[in-house]
Formats: C-alpha cells, sequence, structure tokens
C-alpha cells in the first residue's frame, strides 16, 4: 500500500474557447431561444453568450453550485492560449487535494458552447416536455469542460469540496474548482480508469488490478491492491466500506481501518459468471448487475448471496435505488425494470418499462419542482428524462456519442459525459405558469 502524498507535477496547458462567428449582434440582445437551448441559426443575429460560466459552490454547502456570468474581458484571449499550448506530460500519480494557487495562468475554462448545433449529432437538447399539470418545463445547457480525449467514465462531486472530478478511460484524471471554472490539476494514472465515485471526503477510482483512494480532508493517497482485472464499478458506504465489481465477476470487499490507515479486505463476494457492472447498496443489502444478464441481491449481514433476480435476456448495465425501497435495471435488453419487496421479503419484477434501443446507464435526480427523475441513457446517443412514476417524458440530451456517465449536483445542475470525452453541464430551470 502507498500511502505517500503526491503532488503534481507540471503544468496544464491553456485551454480557450472563442465565442465564435454569430456575425453582428443585435443591440447587444441575448437570443431567446438560445437561452431555451432551441436556436439553430448559425449565424445569428441575436447574443448567444453573455460572457464565461463559472462554478462556485454555495457558502452553506459545499456541494451546492451555482453558476454566475463573468465579463468577456476576463477570460485568456485565443492568441495567448495558442502561445502558452505545450504537450501535455502523463502522470503516474496525482494529487487531488493541493495545487496550484489559482491565478489562472495554466487552468482551462469552463466556457459556454461556442457553436450551434446542427444536428442532433452535434450535441442538441429538447427543453421543454408536459409535466401534466399545465407548466411548461425547462432545462438547459449551461457550459462544457473541455480536456478529456477519451471516453468520459467518471464524474464525482465529493461531499464538502468545491472541486469537480472527472476521469477517461485512457487514465486521464482531472480536477476543476468550481470557484474559477477552471481545471486546477490534470494526471494520468498510467491505466484505464474504469469508474470513479465520491463518499464522503473519499474519492476513489477503479483501474487495472487496482483501486486508488483518496482521502481528501486528510491529504493522503492510497493503493488498494487484491483485484485481479479491470474494476468496472464501485460502491461506497458511509461506514467506510468499499465494493469494487469486477471484470471476472467477482465483488472485492474492504473497510477502512482507521488505527492501521489502511483498507484491510473483507471478503469477496462470488457468483456472477461475467463482469460486475452496477452495484447499489441500500436496506442492507449490496445489489449487482452483471453481464451474465442477473442481478444479485447480498446480504450485508450475513455475507451471503440471498436472491439472484431474474428477468433481463442482456447485460445488466445499470442500476438506481428509489427512495421507497424499489430497485430499478436497465439491460442491453432495451428494457428498465421496477423490482419490489413481497410479503416474504423476496424481489420481484412489479414493472417493465420499453425502450427502442439498448439502455447504456440509469440516474436519478429531481427537477426544480422537486419531482423525481429518471435519466435513461441509450446507445443511440440520447439520454431521456422521464419523470416518475408515470415515465411521463420530460426531455432528451444528444449528445456526439454514447453519455456513459450521469452525475447530479445540488441546485438543479446535473452532467454529462459522453465517449468524445466531453463534460457537459445542465440545469434545471423554474418553470413559469402558462
Amino acid at each position: 500500500m502507498d500511502d505517500k502524498r503526491v503532488k503534481v507535477g507540471g503544468k496544464a496547458p491553456v485551454r480557450t474557447r472563442g465565442r465564435g462567428g454569430y456575425g453582428k449582434k443585435k443591440n447587444g440582445a441575448v437570443c431567446m431561444y438560445w437561452l431555451q437551448g432551441r436556436c439553430n441559426r448559425n449565424p445569428c443575429r441575436f447574443v448567444h453568450a453573455a460572457g464565461e460560466v463559472n462554478i462556485t459552490p454555495n457558502p452553506t454547502n459545499g456541494r451546492s453550485y451555482t453558476y454566475h456570468r463573468k465579463n468577456p474581458t476576463d477570460s485568456t484571449s485565443n492568441s495567448d492560449s495558442k502561445q502558452k499550448k505545450q504537450k501535455q506530460q502523463q502522470q503516474q500519480s496525482l494529487s487531488l487535494t493541493s495545487g496550484p494557487s489559482g491565478d489562472g495562468t495554466h487552468a482551462s475554462h469552463i466556457s459556454q458552447q461556442d457553436s450551434h448545433p446542427e444536428s442532433h449529432e452535434e450535441s442538441s437538447l429538447s427543453t421543454r416536455g408536459s409535466s401534466g399539470d399545465g407548466i411548461a418545463n425547462l432545462f438547459m445547457r449551461l457550459a462544457q469542460l473541455d480536456g478529456h480525449n477519451k471516453t468520459v467514465t467518471g464524474i464525482a462531486l465529493p461531499s464538502g469540496s468545491d472541486k469537480l472530478y472527472t476521469a477517461s478511460g485512457d487514465g486521464d484524471l482531472r480536477v476543476w474548482d468550481c470557484h474559477t471554472g477552471r481545471c486546477v490539476h490534470q494526471g494520468n494514472l498510467g491505466a484505464q480508469i474504469g469508474c470513479l465515485i465520491s463518499q464522503g471526503p473519499w474519492l476513489f477510482a477503479g483501474l487495472r488490478n487496482l483501486v486508488k483512494a483518496w482521502n481528501l480532508k486528510t491529504e493522503t493517497q492510497y493503493s488498494i491492491d487484491g483485484p485481479v482485472g479491470q474494476v468496472y464499478a464501485l460502491e461506497a458506504t458511509t461506514e467506510d466500506v468499499l465494493f469494487a465489481g469486477m471484470e471476472d465477476g467477482s465483488i472485492f470487499t474492504w473497510k477502512y481501518d482507521p488505527k492501521t490507515d489502511s483498507f484491510p479486505l473483507i471478503t469477496i463476494f462470488k457468483g456472477h459468471t461475467a463482469s460486475v457492472l452496477s452495484l447499489q447498496v441500500g436496506c442492507k443489502s449490496l445489489y449487482s448487475g452483471s453481464m451474465d444478464n442477473t442481478i444479485r441481491r447480498w446480504d450485508l449481514d450475513t455475507l451471503t448471496c440471498s436472491q439472484t433476480l431474474l428477468g433481463h435476456s442482456a447485460a445488466v448495465t445499470s442500476l438506481v435505488l428509489s427512495g421507497d425501497g424499489c430497485l430499478l435495471s436497465c439491460s442491453l435488453d432495451q428494457t428498465i425494470k421496477i423490482w419490489a419487496c413481497r410479503q416474504d421479503g423476496s424481489m420481484g419484477v412489479f414493472d417493465t418499462h420499453n425502450e427502442e434501443h439498448p439502455i447504456l446507464a440509469l440516474f436519478g435526480m429531481h427537477d426544480a419542482h422537486d419531482k423525481p427523475i429518471l435519466c435513461c441513457s441509450c446507445n443511440d446517443n440520447s439520454v431521456i428524462l422521464y419523470e416518475l412514476p408515470s415515465f411521463t417524458k420530460r426531455g432528451t440530451i444528444f449528445g456526439k456519442q454514447e453519455v456513459g456517465r450521469i452525475q447530479s449536483g445540488l441546485g438543479g445542475l446535473f452532467f454529462t459525459g459522453d465517449g468524445t470525452g466531453q463534460v457537459a453541464v445542465w440545469k434545471w430551470l423554474t418553470p413559469r405558469t402558462a
């Protein structure tokens, strides 16, 4: 185990984006359709950007993020950025707890999307849907994080931190400062990052044959050995228990010991016959979805498999637990299944929702009215947002490639990461009554 604190060596190159050619703007007026994410004119005679978008944490909660616009003159010019660009060097280890002074001389901007989408493949957004109560519901794209060159495999917002963490399949790990809206750390872990999660002060990254852990409070880094093969899924509890879903179908379980400052192995759950792709903890149980088309329910008191859930005919790609104890699962068989407890305590299929395409990921959040929303990412590069429990469609996001990662923040924000390496920032808007 390596608990040595490692500093970032080298500086990330400046990366800025121009505002694009919108032509002559009419009286400085902001385009109403652009604010709704629906303008398809290029050039447009109205303004499409009012400066850079910054992320600023809510002072009452470290995980609450709000957006503010800066004066455009504060941004680094394109000509300056070209002069300062240099080849990035891979970093075999990365400190995620300290960094540069934040003067902005080597940071990447989180900037407003510069070009109009001409098609769904250029990343567009359907912003209106019916909620059944006569209210027009809106959400819009606020910004994008540029920097990753490969598929985004993780987005994390640690509790109490003012940093956003993103990871990609080529081992690239980036840290974005929420005060300045800039990338303040970038490094390469030297192996494919299969997943990235946070729990309390902890940040975990699943690699091949290894799990990296950082305690952001004590500024300590750990290497957790034991896994064999790629780590595809991670889940952690508030009791500092960590689960890792493996390529061979096993699930490694560790628990942090403050006395030894280490992660001793508790047990290895075995039963799946193919890779574990998703993990969820709730109601004293661990749920695992696998490429063997099954879901297993593990009793965390007896450390045994209490039930195997059968129903999907293809790989189970994602799991979500609802507040009322139901389990939602999705699969490449183009279905979402809702599992509920029977009187005897076992779980069975309560309902099935069908999609037109194989489903890659699910994620639960709430809209501006605190209504439960289920994000459903499909392999046609779309993310469909449904209001639960009715599965009323609220909108659709289209990415350049498949969206594999979705994460939410406070203040109505949510984030998506796609196969091109792009991380987009979205926000639910408070709807206006008709």
